[in-house]
């Protein structure tokens, strides 16, 4: 199944509707930040179906809670080597609730016969070989429904200083596969800001954005999410991370964190 086709994505008119699975829902009650990007690269691939995706910045303006959304897609700018495409999601009451800008490169204009010496180290992994045996089952929360849990069947280990989070995609890759990247990346954020608070201290972390850039191809549906939170000041988290296909970095990426004060 496609990403189009796991999200349900139908053309109508100048926009898109989509049917969101209800198994891709998090503990809020809403869509998971990372298959709404997911989403958003598939969409934008509409508008670029020949190049391949460079990165994606996203903003979750509030949760995405209905099944159905409706999403506007537009190209921005659109040139020999660079598209970039505007997607901005609505729910069924038509509120905003999701922006996100994707990249996508021609290939033929881009030189294939350069590559640097590191670009397979990284700076966290790549994951060890040992890691999915030492790897745990994420909890479920007591009395709190988190259906990607059962869908995604992520589990998590330490890698020195930063947290792996292992992550089964639950559609099949379509050309460069980047949306697989995307919830895997947004899925490896919590742990490792829960892991920096106090001990014994739990405080509300939501994570309003994602910014993204690919570096490889991600043709599994395995995907290995090394996360380190670098930084809290003033209430604010930053999440860096690296996304792996094996041995093989498929993406970067950076988020931030708010540490929510009691209302």
């Amino acid at each position: 199944m496609t990403p189009l086709e796991y999200f349900g994505a139908s053309q109508k008119g100048d926009s898109w509707e989509l049917q969101l699975p209800q198994q891709i829902h998090g503990a809020f009650g809403g869509v998971t930040g990372g298959a709404l990007a997911a989403a958003a690269i598939a969409l934008g691939r509409t508008l670029a179906p020949d190049r391949v995706a460079t990165g994606i910045d996203i903003h979750f303006l509030r949760g995405l809670s209905t099944t159905e959304a409706v999403v506007n897609v537009t190209a921005l700018s659109s040139g020999r080597s660079l598209t970039i495409v505007r997607i901005e999601f609505t729910d069924a009451s038509g509120r905003s609730t999701t922006e996100a800008r994707v990249g996508f490169a021609a290939p033929q204009m881009l030189r294939t016969d350069i590559e640097s010496a590191g670009n397979s180290a990284g700076l966290m992994g790549p994951p060890p070989p040992d890691l999915a045996a030492s790897a745990k089952p994420w909890r479920k929360p007591e009395g709190v429904e988190v259906p990607i849990i059962d869908t995604a069947a992520p589990k998590a280990a330490r890698v020195g200083s930063a947290i792996a989070t292992l992550v089964t995609v639950p559609w099949e890759a379509t050309g460069d596969g980047s949306e697989g990247p995307c919830l895997a990346a947004d899925l490896s954020v919590g742990p490792p800001v829960d892991a920096a608070l106090p001990k014994g201290t739990w405080v509300p972390h939501p994570n309003p954005d994602l910014s993204l850039r690919f570096s490889g191809k991600a043709t599994s549906g395995e995907l290995v999410a090394i996360a380190a939170c670098t930084r809290i000041v003033s209430g604010l988290a930053t999440v860096e991370t690296e996304v792996w296909q094996g041995e093989v970095l498929t993406a970067t990426g950076v988020s931030t964190s708010l540490l929510m004060a009691k209302s």
